[in-house]
């Protein structure tokens, strides 16, 4: 009997085997962490987009955190070189741990962020919770000898050198006089239809910026839709040049604002010779014209695709604002090359390097050549003439008449508070995917296999990196669209190319603004990406 079993069990044993060893064979692993840097700036980026984000102002914030988590990080660094920190902090070699880089970059961002939105912390306590959750507790700490006391030190660098920087942060970063602008910004044309300098009057200026009245709800139309009623005062809130002195604040890389300003805007009425962005030579006038007249050309034909894509590149209200949004990018750059704190200190460092100068840089345009935008000009071109063009959500294309020409936006928003040349979706985008090109090593964004661990359009699904999806009726300023529609992006240029473009489909920038601005970001990002590199790589003369 005993002969007969024993096979059974030689059977069993093999069976156990060959078990165990497949199970050695394919482990379960967890899918890769999210850096302590992804965290913060996540964190940070929901703040952003809890209160009323300006691009400028948000560029500056995001500038600060992250500079002070690289200086945080560079005191436990071998060779990196702190950009506001007292070198002197640098800790000995033995004290160089992921562990204390850590905690030293954790500190850092949490008493920066509570010092930039102390009401979101209030009302949120998102950033302790953070911290917590982190294995830290909340605590003062002066004691530069341990990580929490230099991560704050740097915090606090960073806000005593940032707090004199030119923003006029200590007034709401409202316009202020200095070396650059001697005099306050004052509009040269009025948003009062009544005015001599208003849209119909004789001392209007076609080349130079009108603040807009922007419907507040008070009053709408036959649909329902938002409309600005001259007569009743509470249907609409007149717009400011928001931020128009942040040409001269101080920058990271830049030697000035108007370091790589380009030539101007076509000019209206101006017979001499112009050579646009494309390099096609006409006279500014007949520039003017064709550049405003295509913008109401693509109203008129607007495809869902090119709705889907102006909407996605809009990063208006309750938004991360442009700069923002190259950040959410780059967490999938993160996720993708599985990067270690080191590299996502240095990539986020110099991405915000060269967001906030490209901001600069956007904005000592816009007040140097003040020009006007396409929902002023289209007006003033085409005042009394049948137009066809978007007519309002869900309307498709209508003959209208020109002077009531709307951009496809969102009818509380309609246009941004400040002149449009040049375009800051442009420069920030263009400076962003030149850092993440320099610093990934390749230009390559979409790679068709990287799946997120994140839902950015809320279909239930894990997005894939490089590219978004749009659900039928997904859109935000109507029910379009009609059918699926995926961007995709197949290198960093082509995300930064598609928001320059996106500008133009919603009917906020012209082709040139959107080219120079393409140019300048560029420029911009190199110049930020090489300083930042020398920062850490300890070769900075400082």
């Amino acid at each position: 009997m005993l002969q007969q079993t024993k096979p059974y069990l030689w059977l069993l044993l093999i069976l156990g085997l060959l078990l165990s060893a497949c199970s050695t064979a394919a482990p379960v692993t967890e899918p890769p962490r999210k850096s302590v840097v992804v965290l913060w700036n996540e964190v940070m980026l929901a703040a952003v987009r809890n209160g009323s984000p300006k691009p400028t102002i948000v560029s500056r914030s995001l500038f600060m955190v992250h500079t002070a988590m690289y200086d945080a990080w560079s005191m436990y660094d071998d060779t990196a070189v702190p950009v506001y920190t007292d070198p002197a902090l640098k800790r000995p070699n033995r004290e160089h741990t992921i562990a204390n880089k850590t905690e030293a970059v954790s500190y850092a961002a949490y008493h920066m962020l509570v010092e930039l939105f102390p009401e979101y912390e209030a009302n949120t306590m998102a950033f302790q919770r953070l911290l917590e959750n982190l294995g830290y507790e909340v605590l003062l700490a002066r004691d530069t000898v341990t990580p929490a006391g230099v991560g704050q030190a740097a915090a606090q660098a960073v806000l005593n050198v940032r707090l004199e920087d030119g923003s006029n942060v200590s007034n709401n970063f409202s316009d202020t006089l200095n070396p650059v602008y001697s005099k306050l910004y004052v509009p040269v044309n009025s948003d009062d239809p009544a005015d001599d300098r208003g849209l119909r009057g004789a001392n209007f200026n076609p080349n130079r910026w009108q603040p807009l009245r922007v419907p507040t709800g008070k009053a709408v139309d036959s649909a329902g839709n938002p409309i600005v009623d001259d007569e009743v005062a509470s249907s609409y809130v007149v717009q400011s040049f928001l931020t128009p002195h942040w040409g001269a604040v101080m920058p990271f890389a830049l030697t000035a604002g108007n370091q790589f300003r380009p030539e101007g805007p076509p000019q209206y009425g101006l017979d001499l010779p112009y050579v646009d962005a494309l390099g096609h030579e006409m006279t500014h006038d007949e520039a003017y014209r064709i550049q405003f007249t295509q913008v109401l050309s693509y109203s008129s034909h607007l495809s869902d695709q090119q709705k889907v894509i102006a909407e996605y590149w809009a990063d208006g209200p309750r938004s991360e604002t442009p700069p923002g949004h190259w950040n959410a990018l780059a967490h999938g750059i993160s996720f993708r090359d599985q990067n270690t704190i080191d590299d996502d200190i240095k990539m986020f460092f110099a991405l915000n390097a060269a967001v906030f100068d490209g901001g600069i840089a956007a904005w000592d345009a816009k007040r140097a050549f003040d020009y006007i935008r396409p929902q002023t000009a289209i007006r003033f071109l085409y005042d009394g003439e049948e137009v066809p063009a978007w007519g309002g959500p869900d309307r498709g294309t209508q003959m209208i008449d020109g002077s009531e020409w709307q951009p496809y936006q969102d009818l509380k928003f309609v246009t941004p508070p400040f002149p449009e040349f040049i375009s800051g979706h442009s420069t920030f985008s263009a400076a962003a995917a030149e850092v993440l090109t320099r610093f990934t090593g390749s230009n390559q964004f979409y790679d068709g296999t990287t799946m997120l661990d994140e839902d950015f359009n809320s279909d239930g699904l894990p997005d894939m990196l490089g590219e978004h999806v749009v659900i039928i009726g997904g859109n935000m300023f109507e029910g379009s669209p009609h059918e699926v529609i995926t961007l995709r992006w197949p290198t960093f240029q082509d995300a930064a190319d598609e928001a320059g473009i996106s500008r133009l489909y919603g009917g906020i920038h012209i082709q040139d603004s959107d080219r120079r601005g393409r140019v300048v970001g560029r420029q911009v990002g190199e110049q930020a990406y090489l300083l930042a590199e020398q920062y850490w790589n300890g070769t900075v003369e400082r």
